[in-house]
């Protein structure tokens, strides 16, 4: 690893410890107030998806997985997730909350593995995540968030017409997506996923591994800063 590269990182995590607590535990509101930020936030979060830049490193793995933040990086996350899983777009809003602190800063990486079991439907959006992904990873994160940002309007989210006109909200080759939407070429790969998965022990979403170790079910914000934290702790 690098000097730049240690420095950077032994940055990031001076400033983390320069939070304070009062800051983390300002989390409290009525119900009806959550309800409604959370409806603008998955708004603002659709509409960011379209013309946010991408601000971290992306790829793909030797096994053809997406992933984003460094291969370099200390700390691992490999998720297991299903589009029509509430607590799986949960997971993936708290990991782009904290992306800045650790994927941007190439502390952490974080891969993402289908595994597309609720419905048809969820097959469906798989299949259209993986055809992204031929047009490139950041591609691929740019259509991962915009599935979750619309997860909340139901199966009716993952219809065709609607996979498809995400593809063209952001910029995808829409002739080359739509052939591949189409043809079913990617439902082996969605298949194989969910196979590597079980394989694992994974039977449900969200399962994640950090640097190996198996994780069911999604965590907080704060939960999952400490997890990383104490890992980081660890890496010489």
């Amino acid at each position: 690893m690098t000097s730049s590269k240690k420095k950077k990182r032994r940055s990031a995590r001076q400033k983390r410890k320069g939070i304070s607590t009062a800051h983390i535990l300002i989390v409290a509101g009525a119900a009806v107030l959550v309800v409604g930020l959370l409806v603008i936030l998955n708004t603002n979060r659709s509409q960011a998806t379209m013309t946010d830049p991408i601000t971290y490193e992306t790829g793909v793995t030797l096994e053809g997985e997406p992933y984003k933040g460094s291969p370099d990086a200390p700390l691992q996350l490999v998720e297991y997730s299903d589009f029509l899983c509430g607590h799986c777009g949960n997971f993936a809003d708290t990991i782009e909350v904290i992306g800045p602190d650790y994927v941007e800063t190439g502390e952490l990486q974080v891969i993402f593995r289908n595994y597309a079991f609720l419905a048809p439907e969820s097959i469906e959006a798989a299949q259209a995540v993986e055809c992204a992904l031929d047009q490139g990873a950041d591609k691929f994160w740019l259509y991962h968030d915009l599935l979750f940002a619309n997860r909340g309007t139901g199966i009716s989210a993952y219809s065709n017409s609607r996979l498809k006109a995400y593809a063209r909200d952001i910029g995808l080759d829409t002739r080359a997506f739509n052939q591949c939407l189409d043809s079913g070429v990617k439902l082996e790969a969605v298949q194989a996923d969910k196979a590597e998965g079980e394989s694992q022990g994974v039977q449900a979403t969200p399962t994640w591994f950090i640097n190996g170790q198996m994780v069911r079910g999604g965590v907080s914000e704060t939960e999952l800063r400490q997890t990383l934290d104490s890992l980081l702790t660890q890496v010489p």
